[in-house]
């Protein structure tokens, strides 16, 4: 699977060529690969698959435990998960990134079944901001982070790795500021006609 991770980071979807940039240079044969997929988008779907569940979890691992609402400190630790998977798989970064409006339906649904899910969850935390008195807009919210994760995650992607420590914490702290500044404009009681 880590050739067809290079190949579709490398080349994308309609680039790769599945014997000559999969197979031939991990030596599988055609017929081991399609006994396991039909073709090289049941290959990238897998990898997406994989891919969304590990977001999901560092996704998932840096939100708080409890009902409430999302203080600074929740904010920056998934801003920090968020840009750390760059870190870890930039490649599978960078197939997320390049497939986002891929022309082949079932390729563009696995990858907005990912941001689907992070702004439902994300929605739904906003909506329970603890502040007397105000409604937060949490779908708006939601989908204005998610717009922003995506900028952010490009931007990230092509930083320097030795200055990416450096780079990440300032952009986790400007994404936080950012995200809990733009919330304002998002309570019912500042929204003008």
């Amino acid at each position: 699977m880590e050739a067809g991770v290079t190949a579709f980071a490398a080349k994308g979807h309609d680039g790769v060529n599945l014997a000559k940039d999969i197979l031939d240079p991990v030596g599988i044969s055609v017929g081991s690969f399609y006994h396991q997929f039909e073709n090289k988008t049941d290959l990238l779907l897998a990898i997406i698959e994989l891919a969304t569940e590990v977001a999901e979890a560092r996704f998932f691992a840096a939100l708080p435990e409890d009902d409430a609402g999302m203080s600074r400190e929740d904010i920056a630790a998934l801003w920090e998960a968020f840009l750390s998977l760059v870190d870890t798989r930039a490649d599978v970064v960078t197939i997320q990134l390049r497939e986002t409006h891929s022309p082949h339906p079932q390729i563009a649904e696995a990858i907005k079944r990912l941001t689907d899910l992070r702004i439902t969850y994300l929605a739904d935390r906003y909506q329970r901001l603890a502040i007397p008195g105000r409604v937060v807009d949490g779908d708006a919210v939601a989908e204005m982070l998610a717009a922003l994760s995506l900028g952010a995650l490009t931007m990230y992607l092509h930083v320097p790795e030795a200055d990416r420590p450096r780079r990440k914490a300032e952009l986790v702290e400007r994404l936080t500021t950012m995200s809990l500044s733009g919330i304002t404009g998002f309570f019912d009681d500042a929204k003008r006609d």
